[in-house]
């Protein structure tokens, strides 16, 4: 497991472009940058919520390979992880990072000024 560095900002963005999902996750990425949600919260649960937006079809290869940097595994180790597996990696992505910071970063990225 890695720390989130710069390069996983741009693919989180590229992830929310593919997927046409900006207006359901702007909510979601937003509690966590305002701090609305706990840091508890911003931790597996956050992580879910945002899995949760991403259900569609379309996302499910994406997200595997935004998945694949952080987790340094390939897209096809983690399309066969357990799921025990899966859930102890995004425990350890919440402990090792400051998702609050990556979101804020990301919520930054991410809207337009009108």
């Amino acid at each position: 497991m890695r720390k989130l560095k710069t390069t996983d900002v741009f693919e989180a963005l590229r992830l929310i472009k593919k997927a046409n999902l900006k207006e359901e996750l702007r909510p979601v990425i937003a509690s966590v940058a305002e701090g609305s949600m706990s840091i508890e919260n911003i931790g597996i649960s956050g992580i879910l919520s945002v899995v949760e937006i991403f259900t569609e079809k379309k996302a499910e290869k994406a997200i595997y390979e935004f998945l694949s940097g952080p987790f340094e595994m390939t897209v096809a180790q983690i399309e066969d992880l357990p799921l025990a597996e899966l859930a102890k990696n995004f425990v350890a992505l919440a402990e090792e990072n400051d998702l609050k910071n990556f979101f804020g970063i990301l919520q930054a990225m991410s809207t337009k000024k009108s």
